[in-house]
């Protein structure tokens, strides 16, 4: 809700550049007064729900205070991920969806998934074959709310992987087959990258544009080791399928990994396992680049990010992210 509260009241909306905004997670109470109000300075706020008790509190908040405005819901659907949104195989789902098609409180927009269960993907195949399944899971939602006089006009589906893979077989499969009836696709991890999406094969570490940068406080030559100033308040703990929380290089050009990250504590990240050929590029002070595995909670530990051109090592502007929720 701060990022949408900060998006909201920014210039984006009052230049007429941002005309929509999504608060990712389904509502809860708490935050209705706060939507409503949202929802007069964009043209479109929009918010999920996935159970019939949150909406009729939401029925019971617009009743007891008079509000006119409609807000926009979309119903959060799970479509294989098994983290949020209503299953298919409820009947309350079904009646969730026909209360919120049939309110005159809300605007309902359709359904929304997100193929999370896709970041096990191993190569473009199988994310593309996790595609395919939700977008098939999706119709599957559509279908049972048309046989019940449920007509949506959107569904917006998809995960990094999925996203990734679509856009490689692009010309190659019967996407527009596949796509019949999505009406959109997104992304999250997309901007950035991470080293957990270069396990899936769908992208290099070349391609991952977030690195923390940390310095190497002490070497260790009798344990093959070193230890640097970055733990899981600059990473988080986040694993991989790799092993290890990150990969670490010597260069912003990434020319050759030197290891993973092995262990970690709260402020202290140990990479073990070296050579004496590989402690050998390291001193104290060094500053070292790592690749976190997670670059959504990474880029969330941290204050300000440095944006550097490619191929070069200046700082041409600091971003300030939006903290909290």
């Amino acid at each position: 809700m701060a990022e949408a509260d900060f998006m909201i009241n920014s210039d984006l909306v009052k230049s007429q550049l941002l005309k929509e905004v999504l608060l990712g997670f389904p509502i809860t109470p708490d935050k209705f007064a706060e939507v409503f109000e949202l929802s007069k300075k964009v043209p479109s706020f929009q918010i999920f729900i996935d159970s019939i008790h949150t909406f009729e509190l939401l029925e019971s908040y617009v009743a007891s205070n008079n509000e006119t405005a409609k807000v926009n819901v979309y119903m959060k659907v799970d479509c294989g991920y098994g983290r949020a949104g209503a299953p298919l195989d409820q009947d309350e789902t079904v009646d969730l969806a026909k209360r919120l098609h049939d309110s005159s409180s809300v605007h309902f927009l359709g359904i929304y998934a997100h193929a999370g269960h896709s970041y096990a993907s191993e190569n473009a195949e199988s994310a593309f074959e996790y595609f395919q399944n939700e977008c098939n899971a999706a119709r599957a939602f559509r279908d049972l709310f048309a046989q019940h006089g449920i007509h949506i006009q959107s569904i917006s589906i998809g995960a990094t992987p999925t996203v990734k893979a679509l856009l490689r077989f692009m010309n190659d499969k019967n996407v527009a087959k596949i796509l019949d009836g999505i009406t959109e696709v997104h992304a999250g991890a997309y901007a950035f990258l991470d080293r957990q999406q270069v396990s899936t094969g769908l992208g290099t570490f070349d391609d991952v544009v977030l690195s923390v940068a940390c310095r190497v406080s002490s070497i260790y030559p009798s344990r093959g080791s070193i230890l640097i100033d970055g733990g899981a308040l600059a990473f988080s703990k986040d694993t991989a399928p790799q092993g290890g929380f990150g990969q670490l290089f010597t260069d912003l050009d990434r020319q050759e990994p030197v290891a993973a990250l092995t262990k970690i504590a709260q402020e202290h990240g140990v990479v073990a396992n070296l050579d004496d050929n590989a402690l050998s590029r390291f001193e104290i002070g060094k500053v070292v680049y790592v690749i976190p595995n997670h670059c959504c909670l990474t880029a969330a530990c941290h204050a300000f990010y440095l944006i550097i051109e490619e191929g070069k090592d200046t700082v041409v502007d600091v971003w300030v992210p939006v903290k909290g929720w």
